[in-house]
């Protein structure tokens, strides 16, 4: 099982900024398979969320029932997080 630590970012400014970064660069993983998926993920943690309609487009590709999900758990002005676990 891999578990991973997802994190929407909800407010007007990015978290990531102050360390000259546009996102979260660490891998969780550490798998070169994974990289482009969860760079992608790492990005919700990134610049503001602007509605659910960002998340879809940053998350095109992957499993729409996965997207919705995300998008039941964005809060605009929060930063949210959550944690899946799927089979590696």
């Amino acid at each position: 099982m891999v578990t991973i630590r997802i994190r929407i970012n909800g407010t007007d400014t990015n978290p990531w900024h102050k360390l000259g970064m546009k996102q979260n660069p660490f891998p969780q993983l550490g798998k070169m398979k994974y990289d482009r998926a969860e760079m992608m993920l790492n990005s919700l943690d990134g610049d503001p969320i602007k509605d659910p309609q960002d998340i879809r487009e940053r998350l095109k590709g992957f499993d729409p029932e996965f997207i919705e999900g995300c998008i039941k758990r964005y809060r605009p002005g929060e930063r949210v997080e959550f944690t899946i676990i799927f089979p590696e």
